[in-house]
């Protein structure tokens, strides 16, 4: 038997054990309502028991207990729940920054109202068919003049808006990689810590959770992968997949970059890993791109980029510029993108493809801090999803609803043109017939390139709205009002609108539906008017379709935002079900551990009477 003593050192354990899980009972309690706190447990376990077994054992009934022991403290956590926590932030990362802007887009737009793009057309078109009506009063060509000058204007300024929000964009863009950078440097920095008390032989529970939450808040940015490693590490980098969240493949990849490990085989670099955490890679922020010469579709030129290092625009030491010789459409993908793939000094890294899918396309192959490269063999970050995803998928519709405005202004343009002109092509040689009603604003002599920005009334109207011809002649006399009425169809007339390029001039446009029609004669003339294109669509419908368009995106995006709430408050209340504090739950405990405490305690009260009664009893 262990005697007195030994039941003394079992009462004294129970005590050190009991006062262990008020302890942890006092710290759940304490950070109840603290973000990201996973409740802790004491794992008690019975210690060594008395005695081994042997040859020379003690006769007895067999083994005696010694007592009780904290072999751990470890913290409750669903790693399942983690991850699909994580999943599911990132889905609501990107809908939420979707909905924020196309939201913004709606308002620019301003349909259905009185005084959106929509009714200003049919304003336009009204003023047309009452000059065509009244083609002798000066009033009504004053009227056209203003309801055109309205119509343009209201173009202009959306495009403009629309411009100005894509800048909003890509300031958010900067905005994100600079917190992600930040985020990352923190996770790194906790990884070493949590890694340097585990093998100490020390449970770092806080330092984990605080790990766990700074990952959650990474996921909303980005989609990201975990991979664990010994001594609770964690190597982190982002979804080596190409899939959107319906599981379809994604235009925007977020593959890591490759490099060849030991084994000779490829693999993904790490933002955050356990070992050398130094050598690790991050993304920068493209701040502009500004073609050194003339960009022509089809040909590729050089452009200076400037980034800076970490996304940090405050400091000039952090800004750097490199040339690029790229494309129109690769351009175009880097100015939707804007982030860059960097080493952890901030060069660009350099891979050997990133237009291929071969297996070493990803494959780093140097760095690039000055001088020039191809488009190709930038590394762009272009996450599946998260906050970043949403903001750069917005800027492509906002380039698209920009593209749309564009072939709308010089379709109007070109059929307005052409009736009023009769001709099919911008240079009027006979201005007999007329001149050019809308024209390019920023360069009045090239007609092909009017977009919704620069569309405007040509000045000479504008200055003098009795230059308005109305008539199929100049003699047709002032009753004729044909040409006006002529103009003032071209409302309900199908043309190809969704097929105009950049490049596309008014003779292409028209093609062979512009030619004469007999309902408009005069003395044996007869106008050129535009006939229907079956494959075509009116102004107004296309317009329509463009509202009906960012409709189904806007409500897509309400929809996902309000989908993810419901389904995150779901996964939340799992997480609050395992990790979290219940005060209920850690009062009950409380109780118990302090009865315990007082039971063993009254052991050693009991035995220290004992012992007095053989040490100080046997003297009488």
């Amino acid at each position: 038997m262990s005697g007195l003593f030994g039941t003394l050192n079992i009462g004294k354990s129970g005590m050190f054990a009991q006062q262990g899980a008020i302890n942890t009972t006092s710290h759940n309690i304490a950070n109840a309502t603290t973000e990201g706190y996973s409740r802790q447990r004491v794992e008690l376990q019975t210690t060594r028991p008395y005695c081994k077994p042997s040859m020379n054992s003690i006769a007895g009934p067999g083994q005696v207990g010694t007592g009780v022991q904290i072999v751990a403290i470890n913290r409750v956590r669903d790693s399942f729940l983690d991850y699909q926590t994580r999943v599911e932030l990132g889905v609501q990362g990107q809908f939420v920054s979707r909905d924020k802007f196309l939201s913004q887009i709606e308002n620019i737009l301003n349909e259905p109202t009185d005084v959106g793009i929509s009714k200003l057309f049919g304003k336009f078109f009204d003023a047309w068919h009452d000059l065509g009506l009244n083609p002798q009063t000066s009033n009504a060509k004053s009227v056209v003049m203003q309801q055109a000058s309205a119509l343009a204007d209201e173009l202009n300024h959306t495009f403009n808006e629309l411009l100005k929000l894509k800048e909003n964009a890509q300031m958010e863009i900067q905005q994100t990689v600079f917190e992600i950078n930040s985020i990352l440097n923190q996770i790194n920095q906790l990884n070493q810590e949590i890694v340097q008390v585990k093998v100490a032989g020390q449970q770092p529970n806080d330092l984990m959770d605080r790990r766990d939450l700074l990952l959650d808040k990474l996921s909303s940015k980005f989609g990201i992968e975990i991979d664990k490693e010994n001594f609770e590490g964690i190597n982190l980098t982002t979804s080596n997949h190409a899939k959107d969240y319906q599981g379809n493949t994604s235009p925007l990849g977020g593959t890591p970059p490759q490099i060849e490990g030991s084994d000779g085989k490829l693999h993904d670099v790490n933002l955050v890993q356990r070992i050398d955490p130094e050598n690790v890679y991050r993304f920068s922020y493209i701040k502009d791109i500004t073609p050194k010469g003339e960009p022509k579709p089809g040909e590729s030129v050089e452009y200076e980029v400037t980034y800076y290092v970490n996304g940090d625009t405050k400091s000039e030491n952090n800004k750097r510029t490199i040339t690029v010789k790229m494309n129109e459409e690769e351009f175009k993908r880097l100015d939707e993108c804007r982030v860059l793939w960097t080493d952890k000094d901030g060069n660009i890294v350099k891979i050997n493809d990133n237009n291929s899918v071969g297996e070493d396309a990803n494959k780093i192959i140097g760095t690039i801090d000055s001088g020039s490269c191809d488009f190709k063999n930038l590394k762009l970050f272009e996450p599946p999803s998260g906050e970043l995803r949403g903001q750069m998928s917005v800027q492509q519709d906002i380039d698209k609803y920009q593209e749309q405005l564009n072939k709308l202004a010089k379709a109007l343009a070109f059929a307005v043109n052409a009736t009023h002109s009769q001709k099919d092509t911008f240079n009027v040689e006979d201005n007999e017939k007329g001149l050019n009603f809308f024209i390019n604003g920023k360069d009045p002599s090239n007609e092909t390139e009017i977009t919704a920005e620069n569309i405007t009334i040509n000045p000479e109207i504008k200055n003098n709205p009795m230059k308005i011809i109305t008539g199929v002649t100049e003699n047709s006399g002032e009753g004729d009002g044909k040409r006006a009425l002529a103009i003032a169809q071209l409302r309900n007339i199908f043309m190809s609108i969704q097929d105009i390029k950049d490049d596309t001039t008014r003779k292409e446009f028209l093609g062979e539906f512009f030619k004469e029609n007999e309902e408009y004669g005069y003395d044996g003339e007869f106008l050129k008017t535009l006939q229907k294109d079956t494959k075509g669509m009116t102004m107004d419908n296309y317009f329509n379709d463009i509202i009906g368009g960012l409709g189904v995106d806007e409500a897509e995006a309400q929809r996902m935002v309000k989908n993810q709430a419901t389904l995150l408050a779901g996964f939340q209340q799992s997480r609050d079900s395992v990790s979290g504090v219940s005060l209920d739950e850690e009062f009950a405990n409380l109780v118990q551990f302090n009865h315990c405490y007082q039971a063993n305690a009254k052991i050693i009260s009991t035995v220290d009477q004992l012992l007095d009664v053989v040490i100080n009893g046997l003297k009488k």
